[in-house]
Formats: C-alpha cells, structure tokens, sequence
C-alpha cells in the first residue's frame, strides 16, 4: 500500500532511525518497509521526514564517523578485507567490500602513489622529517620499516618501502628493529588471553620506574605506566582495574613476577574471574606467580624497549648529569625532575606503544605465535589469525565498584610530586608570566632552567623577610618529601 506524508506517522521513526544506525541507505530502508510493514515509500515522502525526524545530519555525521575509521584502518596498513572486516564487526558497517573499496579510492587514498609521487612533500622535507625522529628516543636506533611508521604516524607522510629505503635507508637508519630478540617456538596460547605484567629497573636508578602488561599470545603491550614507586601493590592494582575498563574485561590468566607488589593485581583477577567466569573450575589458578626469568614474553619486550627507546633516553640523562643540567642529590631540583621527566616519558612512551602495537610484523614461519599482521589486529580480531577470543567480558561497572573500595582517592593515587609543587609552579608561571611550551626532549632541560631559577627567586624574596618561616620555603620544603 502506497503511503503519503501524513500517513508515514512517528510510529515508523524508531525503525528508519534503527535502519540508519545500521548503516542502510534510503533504498534498502524503503525496501524493509515494503517487505515487512506492506508499505509504498516514496523517496521524497522518507527524505522529508528524515528531515522532520532529524536524521539526515545523523546519516552525515555517521558517514563521517565511517570515514574517520576508514582513514585510521588505512593508515594502520590494514588490507582492504581486514578493514573491511574491522568496519563489519565493530562499527556496523553493512556494504560489500567492493564498495568499501569505491569508497577508499573516493577518499583519495591510496598505496600505489605516496606522497612524494604526489608532490605532497618534498624529499628535502622528508629528510628533515627522519632527521628530527632520530633526535628523539623512539627514532633513535630503528631500521627503515619502523622509520616509514614513524614518518607516517608523527607528520602523517605516506612512502613506499622501497622509495624510503634508497633515499634514506643508508645514511639515516640505523640497525634494523628486527634484530630484536624475537619469541620463536614458544608455546601457542591462542585458545586463551594471558597477561603478563613486570617491572623495569633499567631508569630506576634516576628516580623513574616503569611497570608494563603485554597479551602473551597477539604480544599486545596493553600498557606502560611510568612512576616513581614499583613496589606499591596499590598502584599496580589500579593499573589493572584500569585495563579491565579499557578492554572490556579480563583475560583467562595473568602472570606476574612473585612478589607483594602484585598481591592487589591477583586478588582482583581471582575475584574478578569467580564472578564472570563461568568456565573456570579453581578461580586461584587463573592467575600464576612465576620466576621473572620465565615470562618470556615480558622479557622480549624490555629487551626491545632498552634498545629502541630506553638505551637513547639513559644516554640523554646520563649526558644532563654530566653536564650538570641538574643535580639529582638536591632535592629541589630532583623534584622538579620528577615534574617535568615522569609525564614527558609517559607520553613519549605512549607514543612507542601506539607504534609498537599497530607495526605490522613480517611473516615468520618459525613462530607459532601470530605474524604478518600488527599486535593490535591480533588482539581485536584472533579469529583472523587462527585463534579465539579468550577476553572474558566483565561490565565497567564492576570494575568502579573495586576501584571505589580499594582506592577511593584516584588518580591522585598516582600523583608523583605533592600537590603543593604543583600549585607553586602555576602560581610562578602567572607571577612571572613565564611562557611555558609543552615540554618535549628537545626543549625540557630549557624549561627546567627557567622554573628552577623562578623558584629560586621565589625562595630569595620569601627568606629576606625576617616575618617569614624560614622551614616554609620552597627548598626547605623539598627537604621533608
């Protein structure tokens, strides 16, 4: 039955809004309702009341939403099935591949011309490009393959391998990231998710610690969390909980080194597991305390941290010691290194774990662990890959619920330097109107001069008045932290 404008009433909004949300176009949602309403809707009648309904700036701004996954997918070297893929399962995404591809070539991307057959870049710029990138810690040791990432995730510039490697492959590169200890012959874990979580003593000895988890089987590094303290239980069982919201839930087992560090981490994986794991028989076991020496998979990440990250930043504080940028027995200045380095490491940090998960890894026929494919497609899709999802859902809320309990004060939890130092060196960049740019490892030791010395001069105005508690000064203060 043919139907007008008037007739086409608000009891039809709900299914056109569904069928939008599904990703449908205007004929297949007029087809729906012909098969299984019996209504005729003109093309006409259903676009006025998508405008009445205010759906058409939803379709657009969904099909925007469809590009910016499309593009990230892309950029990420995923193939046209695995994007396709990514798309269908996790952002309802309803056409065929073949117009998935129509739509890839629409937005102008494509492999078979990068950005210098474009003339979208310059080789001179793409050398000034690799020259800064090895000026900074993730840059510093890596082959071509790794460059080319680098190259396209900071300045978003497309190269083919084999133009990267002739222009800068002999002279900019240095030893290729694959020489990297590699996880070959291990046991295949596919059928479950296993974390592993460690330490790393390799910046301790300046006063910064890193604790990281990886997923054993698709060697995601689920996170590295920078700090002050490793040994505080309290800190790694929020990280935990955190990850648990991040990722929607828990794996089937975590593996930590012995000791009290990691009592929080086991009893919210044992807690956790009892309650959303209906096939586990002994919750205890699903997590396993073993020697340091035996989680292999951990291990394989410091190893490949100290080389493309870690060993350049030692080199760089090293040298500051050396120089005497700073002095780490004083405490003021040790302090204000804490502010300053701790949250820069972590970004800088972040940054290598988001180049290290989306890396796409060459085929190793020797490895039974999954290849020729990024740690991140791995862990999303195991199904792709010859595995199974092991990810055992737990809702957020359940998560909060522990967090509430256990550590009610947050994310002060992880706070590095008392709130006091952080307010005075707002207070200064007002009193002193000091213009302070986001803090980078090519300009920290500059900012660091200019907040140390503004404390300074805070110290000396506060001391040259008698009236003035001599224990309150800024230096006096960092005494007793």
């Amino acid at each position: 039955m043919r139907i007008t404008l008037r007739n086409f009433g608000h009891k039809f909004q709900s299914i056109v809004t569904e069928l939008i949300n599904a990703g449908h176009n205007d004929n297949e949602i007029r087809q729906f309702l012909q098969e299984n309403h019996s209504i005729i809707v003109s093309q006409r009648t259903l676009t006025r009341r998508k405008e009445d309904w205010g759906l058409i700036l939803h379709a657009s701004q969904q099909m925007a939403d469809t590009e910016e996954h499309i593009k990230k997918y892309f950029d990420q070297g995923l193939t046209y099935s695995q994007i396709h893929h990514a798309l269908t399962t996790s952002h309802n995404y309803t056409h065929s591949k073949r117009t998935l591809q129509r739509k890839i070539t629409a937005m102008q991307l494509s492999r078979r011309l990068d950005d210098l057959d474009t003339a979208r870049v310059t080789i001179e710029a793409v050398v000034s490009c690799v020259m800064h990138l090895h000026l900074t810690p993730e840059g510093r040791n890596v082959g071509y393959r790794r460059m080319r990432q680098l190259l396209q995730t900071k300045f978003g510039i497309t190269l083919h391998y084999c133009t990267h490697q002739s222009y800068t492959g002999p002279r900019w590169c240095g030893k290729s990231s694959q020489e990297g200890t590699q996880a070959k012959g291990l046991q295949n874990t596919r059928a479950q998710l296993h974390m592993v979580s460690r330490w790393s003593r390799q910046v301790e000895k300046f006063g910064i610690t890193l604790y990281g988890f990886i997923d054993a089987w698709s060697r995601k590094i689920l996170g590295i969390y920078v700090h002050i303290t490793n040994n505080d239980p309290r800190h790694i069982g929020y990280y935990y909980l955190q990850l648990v919201k991040e990722t929607g839930g828990i794996p089937r087992r975590t593996s930590t080194d012995k000791g009290t560090e990691t009592i929080h981490l086991a009893g919210h994986q044992i807690n956790l597991t009892q309650q959303y794991n209906e096939e586990s028989i002994d919750p205890t076991q699903s997590h396993l305390f073993t020697k340091s020496t035996h989680n292999q998979k951990i291990e394989c990440l410091w190893s490949q941290l100290m080389k493309q990250y870690n060993s350049e930043l030692i080199n760089k504080l090293f040298t500051a010691i050396e120089e005497s940028f700073y002095d780490p027995q004083d405490p003021l200045e040790q302090l204000l290194f804490i502010y300053l380095w701790v949250p820069l490491v972590q970004r800088s940090l972040d940054d290598w774990t988001n180049n290290y998960n989306t890396y796409k890894r060459r085929l190793d026929k020797k490895s039974s662990l999954p290849t020729r494919c990024s740690a991140d497609w791995c862990f999303n899709y195991p199904e792709e890959q010859g595995g199974e999802q092991g990810l055992i859902k737990v809702p957020s809320e359940a998560a909060d619920a522990l967090e509430k309990e256990f550590y009610p004060e947050g994310d002060e939890l992880l706070r590095t330097t008392p709130k006091w130092f952080s307010d005075i060196i707002a207070e200064l960049q007002a009193a002193f109107d000091l213009a302070i740019r986001i803090v980078t490892v090519h300009n920290v030791w500059e900012v660091f001069t200019v907040l140390n010395k503004a404390i300074q001069a805070y110290d000396t105005a506060w001391l040259s008045d008698p009236s003035n508690d001599p224990s309150l000064s800024k230096a006096a203060r960092c005494l007793e932290t």
